[in-house]
């Protein structure tokens, strides 16, 4: 469920980026049908998604994934963790995926969401995450 959908600038931000990529609409859909928490980032490029699940030791999930498509024709999955310092820019990158052309399987995608729930477990990586991406993770 997406926790903040009810939100004008959610409701707007989700719409167009669903509108923009039959891949983004079909994770926003896996992610409302999911039974656990997503926030939707809406002040940021591309479609950022933050898990709202609480941690096994009940910690915070600080775990954060952005599809952004650089060009038309291709799409970058990224999955990060922001920094604890205040104002800080710093963000931690457990890898990403690289989609041209940008087409995804539903378990695939279902699989993502499961990482981003787990809190980045080693366990529940997606089978095409890369740790090495060449990419900067945009704003």
């Amino acid at each position: 469920m997406i926790v903040n959908r009810g939100e004008a600038a959610t409701s707007a931000k989700l719409s167009a980026e669903a509108q923009a990529n039959p891949l983004v609409a079909a994770v926003i859909s896996a992610a409302e049908a999911c039974a656990q928490p997503f926030e939707i980032e809406s002040t940021s490029g591309g479609l950022e998604m933050l898990a709202r699940t609480p941690l096994p030791g009940g910690l915070p999930n600080r775990a954060r994934m952005k599809i952004f498509s650089p060009r038309p024709g291709h799409l970058l999955v990224f999955f990060y963790k922001r920094g604890l310092v205040p104002y800080s820019r710093d963000r931690y990158s457990y890898g990403g995926i690289d989609l041209r052309p940008p087409s995804a399987e539903p378990q695939e995608v279902t699989s993502w969401l499961a990482f981003l729930t787990s809190g980045f477990h080693p366990d529940q990586r997606p089978e095409r995450l890369r740790r090495a991406f060449p990419y900067e993770i945009p704003e």
